[in-house]
């Protein structure tokens, strides 16, 4: 089994360190927007960026993967509470292709959640993700009684979160964008497989 390598992150409690750690993270931000990827952004560019000592990221990041994590995790929220609410369905497909929906358009909406989500630094993280963001659609699902109550469901709601991102990964490396033709994909591919495992 996989293991964090990195501490969790320490978060500002008082005015000074609440504004050099937004400073830290609009700084971290700007550079993603500027390399379009992750590869060879430093806490030291960051520093620099953000107009802070070095010992200021290390005070709160123990390593640029952690200050990676700490961004990865807080656009993961952002992304849940943007989500579309659920309306009633009579079919578990309209709720999936719903949701897919409004994850891509986050995800086109806010390019630094996109380049973390789909080109990470951390798979334990995605996996982290992937997993309660799989488990709160399964719920969803079950709750309004279009999926049944089963172990391997649950596991494929969490598969179906990874999958789309997996096609989407594809198009932000090919394309530097989430084309139409790959969003049709990503969302044949997860139908195609909750069908398949609905079916069994």
């Amino acid at each position: 089994m996989a293991k964090r390598t990195t501490k969790q992150t320490r978060l500002p409690t008082r005015k000074p360190g609440i504004e050099r750690y937004n400073r830290i993270v609009l700084a971290a931000e700007a550079l993603i927007l500027e390399a379009g990827s992750l590869e060879g952004i430093t806490l030291e560019a960051v520093a620099k960026r953000a107009n802070v000592p070095r010992v200021s990221l290390y005070y709160f990041f123990d390593s640029v993967e952690s200050l990676f994590d700490a961004l990865y995790q807080r656009g993961i929220q952002k992304m849940v509470a943007e989500l579309p609410q659920a309306p009633e369905s009579a079919d578990w497909r309209d709720m999936m292709l719903l949701y897919i929906d409004g994850v891509r358009d986050f995800y086109l909406n806010n390019r630094v959640e996109m380049i973390l989500a789909l080109l990470p630094v951390s798979l334990v993280s995605v996996n982290q993700v992937s997993q309660d963001f799989g488990k709160a659609l399964f719920q969803l699902l079950h709750g309004q009684g279009l999926v049944p109550k089963t172990r391997p469901v649950m596991l494929a709601c969490e598969m179906c979160s990874e999958l789309a991102d997996l096609v989407w990964r594809k198009s932000l490396i090919e394309k530097g964008t989430l084309t139409p033709a790959y969003t049709r994909e990503a969302k044949r591919v997860v139908i195609a497989y909750l069908e398949a495992v609905l079916a069994t």
